[in-house]
């Protein structure tokens, strides 16, 4: 490698700021990101208990055992052999993210039996607790697998949208009125939205709490305040983001996410509809890469034939 390549490959390797390491979304969990997964996924442990016991009995309770260790096996084993074939290694991360998450279309779509959709929903569960508690920032059905094989793949997950806003506002430098302004109407509104939905679904929390804490959507709006002010973060800083890769241009990212999840957030639709997204995304990256697959085989027979010519 030569000096010139080192010093590139070092400077991908940072973010935009010396001195900070470069975070790479779909991978790599912040702090605050890490506990909003783990306190999503013990809400959701209580949720599961109470819908778990009443739509099973023992045998179906000894059923749902059974597919949570045949889903954990398959997924351990594709995530295994996938990771072994060197021609899979570069492939773009939304291909593989959508290909694991569809299985878990069953469920929505209700083929199978209801131990089989319950077991898929603990596996989820207990993938979205492992992620706060390892830190890792992937797809949730790929962490368990992660674990046991001791890899870090990048993948992508609805929590991405949180590490985004994380690192936008940990990375700003500048934490005045506006900085806390931002803050605080982003937290009220995420948490309003990704987690009231899911407590109330616990009988003892819907009778503690009451319906009253569930706002109408268009609080969500709210989140028009935080995006713009990092629009305009990232508009005054554009000659200082040109040379920074896309996945680091912060508050662009922080903008564009707080925009996308407004009208989902505002629905109720979080993270289930962000799962979708991951999806959709994923099969039109595939569907390009298939398409463009022989165009490159052919570009690159045609710069090998001139150097054949040429040794001859």
């Amino acid at each position: 490698m030569t000096p010139d390549t080192r010093a590139t490959a070092a400077a991908v390797d940072r973010a935009e700021t010396p001195g900070e390491s470069r975070f790479v979304i779909g991978r790599d969990v912040g702090t605050v990101a890490s506990w909003f997964r783990i306190l999503y996924a013990l809400i959701a442990v209580g949720s599961l208990w109470y819908r778990i016991d009443k739509a099973l009995d023992a045998s179906g309770l000894a059923m749902m055992a059974v597919w949570f260790v045949v889903v954990a096996a398959v997924y351990t084993a594709v995530i295994w052999f996938f990771g072994r074939i060197e021609r899979f290694r570069g492939v773009n991360p939304w291909i593989p993210s959508a290909l694991l998450q569809l299985p878990m279309m069953l469920y929505p779509m209700g083929i199978g039996s209801a131990p089989m959709h319950q077991a898929l929903a603990v596996y989820t569960t207990i993938g979205v607790l492992l992620c706060g508690v390892m830190r890792y920032g992937g797809l949730e059905v790929a962490a368990l697998p992660m674990l046991l094989l001791r890899r870090r793949s990048r993948l992508f997950s609805p929590f991405n949208a949180i590490d985004i806003v994380e690192q936008a506002f940990r990375r700003e430098r500048s934490r005045g009125v506006l900085w806390a302004t931002a803050l605080a109407l982003t937290v009220f509104v995420v948490i309003e939205y990704w987690w009231v939905g899911l407590t109330l679904s616990i009988p003892p929390a819907k009778d503690l709490l009451g319906e009253g804490i569930r706002l109408p959507g268009f609080w969500a709006l709210l989140l028009v305040v935080p995006a713009a002010w990092f629009a305009v973060l990232a508009a005054r800083g554009r000659d200082r983001w040109r040379s920074v890769p896309f996945d680091q241009r912060w508050p662009g990212l922080a903008a564009l996410t707080l925009l996308l999840l407004m009208p989902m957030l505002g629905s109720r639709q979080v993270p289930d509809s962000l799962w979708g997204i991951i999806m959709f995304v994923g099969l039109v990256v595939g569907l390009v890469t298939l398409v463009r697959l022989p165009f490159r085989r052919s570009a690159g027979t045609g710069r090998r034939a001139p150097e054949v010519a040429a040794s001859r």
